[in-house]
């Protein structure tokens, strides 16, 4: 073999490894380039939820003025969607921190948690209207009506803790420690308690609101939201 030959081969080989090294390095910037866009959507959908939220706390809101007048609402809410999650967090995985990942997961469990409130008590609301129509104010639509009234509370209550969460780990992104007996923590506790609260002051307003205000499309009274 000539050295012309064999400096042809070791440009080749060289050639090959210098590929295989961009190649390589390629990939890595392409994965990390799509951890942190995916991070950042991620921030971006917990706004987008906020402001979901809130449009769902004053719905449950006048829900519980009607509970306080002794009625029981016709109106159903729409649910809150979370495409980035659940289509993209596995690829943000390996750029976030422990306290990043329960938070988020706590988050979106929440989610799914209100959406199912949101199914149950549409079917709740609509088994008694059906029963009412049928044969007329019965014990049990007065059971059911007591049972609307709780689940439109827990429901509030279920909104308020989503709300807490999502503002707590926009105000904390680098590590939104959620570990119990942490100050945190009790001010997750004590911000529930609130809620609890202004529950009640909700189902006590509507004891003394004309209950034709709640068949307006728009009564501004009822964009109030105290939380």
């Amino acid at each position: 073999m000539s050295e012309e030959d064999l400096i042809k081969i070791v440009i080749g080989l060289a050639s090959a490894f210098v590929g295989w090294v961009l190649a390589q390095f390629t990939s890595v910037v392409k994965a990390w380039a799509q951890r942190r866009k995916v991070k950042i959507l991620l921030i971006e959908e917990l706004h987008d939820l906020e402001a979901e939220i809130k449009r769902l706390q004053i719905f449950y809101s006048r829900q519980l003025q009607i509970v306080g007048a002794q009625g029981i609402g016709n109106e159903c809410a729409t649910g809150i969607t979370n495409p980035i999650f659940k289509n993209y967090y596995k690829d943000a995985l390996l750029s976030l921190n422990q306290k990043q990942r329960i938070s988020f997961q706590m988050i979106h469990s929440l989610v799914d948690q209100v959406n199912s409130g949101i199914d149950e008590l549409k079917k709740l609301t609509s088994e008694i209207h059906k029963e009412h129509f049928e044969n007329g104010l019965t014990e049990k639509i007065v059971k059911a009506g007591k049972a609307w009234g709780e689940k439109v509370k827990a429901e509030y209550s279920h909104c308020a803790s989503l709300q807490w969460q999502i503002t707590y780990h926009l105000a904390n992104q680098s590590g939104p420690d959620l570990s119990p007996f942490t100050k945190a923590h009790e001010d997750f506790c004590r911000y529930l308690e609130q809620a609890e609260v202004e529950a009640d002051k909700l189902i006590q307003s509507g004891k003394s609101i004309d209950r034709t205000k709640f068949e307006k499309a728009f009564e501004p009274e009822a964009f109030k939201v105290t939380l």
